[in-house]
């Protein structure tokens, strides 16, 4: 199947869209990364201008895949042609970049959460969300970290990045489903992580006495996994020490193992999505998808899908 690429970039006041020249592209997204990744090299027409980058888009098949800004740009003309290098982290890397003032604001849900902080630029935030009774800014949570907190409270779902810029906390209910069969694939196979996970937390209570809270990792205790923490008591989840103490423990597990596919061209998969596989009769979550393309090797998508404390 052929594609359609093509690339935005604002310069400033002026807009420019690359619709040929891609030489490489490379999209990334990630279940536990709240933004998309894109690096990309472009042949840019002769007027391009010598200027500061302050936006970036890629589009496949005329659908907007990331919308960011640059982390890094070089601009080089050689004679009659302008080569552009650029990486790109989505905007909803501002969450994680931003910190919220101390404080507790009860009564809240995810759009009263978001319009409680500061204002991030081209984020959106999925409405109508359950509330919840607190959420407690403490010693410089991100905003980031507010909304994992209010997420697992709210649903038990840990939230994530849908589409390009909006934030989710749970999937929709008309969720898409990819199906396949291994006769399509470049290749399968199979990952795992041990390196995070942590296998014991002790937790001081709001007086300093050490030992007070414990929670203890059975799948680490079974493989041997020894990776012991103490931390200080953890006001963001002040009314609820085991559950926050649960959270650390599951995140430390995350993408512990998973089930990789590599397939050509490119589907509108995202996160969350379902993968089945007919013939060796696999379905599961969509955790991490990867965008390769170049003019040479053409497109390829390989998926990630982890099995871990919040993914199946």
């Amino acid at each position: 199947m052929n594609h359609t690429v093509s690339l935005m970039v604002v310069f400033g006041s002026a807009v420019k869209n690359l619709t040929t020249g891609c030489v490489s592209f490379r999209l990334e997204k990630e279940r536990y990364t709240p933004y998309t990744s894109l690096r990309a090299r472009w042949y840019c027409p002769p007027d391009v201008p010598f200027d500061r980058v302050s936006a970036i888009g890629l589009y496949i098949d005329g659908k907007m895949r990331h919308y960011g800004y640059p982390t890094s740009v070089s601009v080089e003309r050689e004679g009659s042609r302008t080569l552009l290098e650029i990486a790109s982290a989505g905007f909803t890397a501002a969450l994680i970049n931003n910190q919220c003032a101390d404080g507790m604001l009860n009564d809240i849900n995810l759009e009263s959460l978001a319009a409680a902080g500061e204002t991030f630029p081209a984020v959106a935030y999925q409405p109508d969300t359950p509330t919840v009774n607190y959420v407690n800014y403490y010693d410089g949570t991100s905003s980031w970290e507010a909304i994992v907190c209010y997420s697992l409270r709210a649903t038990g779902y840990y939230p994530y990045i849908a589409g390009y810029n909006t934030v989710r906390i749970e999937p929709p209910e008309d969720y898409a489903e990819f199906i396949t069969d291994t006769s399509r694939l470049i290749f399968r196979g199979r990952a795992s992580d041990n390196s995070k996970i942590i296998s014991k937390i002790t937790e001081k209570d709001i007086d300093g006495t050490p030992g007070k809270f414990v929670a203890t990792n059975s799948y680490a205790a079974r493989n041997m996994i020894v990776r012991c923490r103490e931390i200080p008591f953890d006001r963001e989840w002040i009314m609820d020490s085991k559950a926050g103490l649960q959270y650390r423990l599951d995140y430390s597990m995350r993408g512990m193992d998973a089930d990789v596919f590599c397939w050509p061209g490119c589907d509108e998969l995202d996160l969350t999505d379902f993968v089945t596989v007919t013939d060796i009769d696999f379905v599961g979550e969509a955790s991490r998808i990867i965008i390769e393309g170049s003019a040479a090797k053409g497109i390829t998508t390989t998926v990630w899908c982890y099995h871990d404390a919040y993914c199946i």
